[in-house]
């Protein structure tokens, strides 16, 4: 891996065929020496989750935009192992997406593998993105059962937009002095993305979601619904990420994890 351009580390929790990955390395490879490691799965709705016990394998894979691997592990897993094992240096950046739907709002953030990959990235003291662009809903489980490799034309406009709108945003970044703090930049993309405008700054709104699982009829077993009325029905602010999807506008929240520390209760 020798290259004067700078040194970036793909991942998602869509999995490493998932076409939206794809479509974003072909963009970043522009102006990027990409290296591409994600599981060999879905691992959607897995947060930060670190694998304890797996005995993870690394496989390189072919016929890939960029080096890539596959690794049997989670998002945070991938951004671990490929800095500490893949790479033969720190990353400029890790930018993690394009996911499969939206990650707005504190539950849903908080929930998300690819804002768990960013968020080890970002543990890890390196520059941090997440990125995902919302699908309409009559599209979702096609698209998804199918890795992203059936969408309509509307879908596959959005995506290419932003891809490249993804790529803009890391090149700028990385240009910029490295945050402080644990920071994402969690970016979101409307499901018509025209490409027109960047994404403006959000924060991220909360939302009280409920009981996610509901018993399956006629079965024995409880399993995750997702309910369209958790976000037609919220109260929505002025400002947050919620409204700017809302408002078919692309948004970038920068998350500042370190809040979490307490410390600011030590401040007077």
């Amino acid at each position: 891996m020798k290259s004067e351009k700078p040194l970036l580390l793909a991942t998602n929790d869509d999995g490493i065929q998932s076409g939206f990955l794809i479509s974003l390395v072909e963009e970043l490879i522009k102006d990027f020496e990409v290296v591409t490691c994600a599981p060999d799965g879905e691992r959607s709705w897995i947060g930060h989750a670190i694998s304890r016990n797996a005995k993870l394998i690394p496989k390189e894979v072919s016929d890939y935009p960029s080096l890539a691997y596959a690794l049997n592990g989670t998002p945070a897993d991938c951004v671990n192992l490929a800095c500490g094992n893949l790479l033969n240096r720190a990353p400029d950046i890790v930018v993690s997406g394009i996911n499969l739907g939206y990650n707005i709002t504190m539950p849903m953030i908080l929930s998300s593998g690819t804002v768990g990959a960013a968020m080890e990235a970002s543990l890890l003291g390196h520059r941090a993105i997440a990125c995902s662009m919302a699908l309409p809903n009559d599209e979702f489980e096609d698209i998804r059962k199918s890795c992203a490799k059936v969408m309509s034309k509307d879908v596959e406009k959005s995506l290419k937009n932003s891809a490249k709108s993804c790529a803009r945003y890391a090149k700028n970044m990385v240009s910029l002095t490295k945050p402080e703090g644990l920071t994402v930049h969690n970016l979101n993309f409307p499901p018509r993305y025209d490409g027109s405008e960047e994404p403006i700054l959000t924060f991220a709104d909360n939302l009280r979601l409920g009981s996610l699982f509901e018993k399956v009829r006629g079965q024995k077993y409880h399993q995750l619904i997702y309910k369209t009325e958790w976000l037609e029905e919220a109260d929505i602010e002025i400002g947050s990420d919620l409204w700017a999807l809302q408002e078919g506008m692309p948004s970038v929240s920068r998350l500042d994890f370190q809040g979490a520390s307490g410390r600011s209760y030590f401040e007077v």
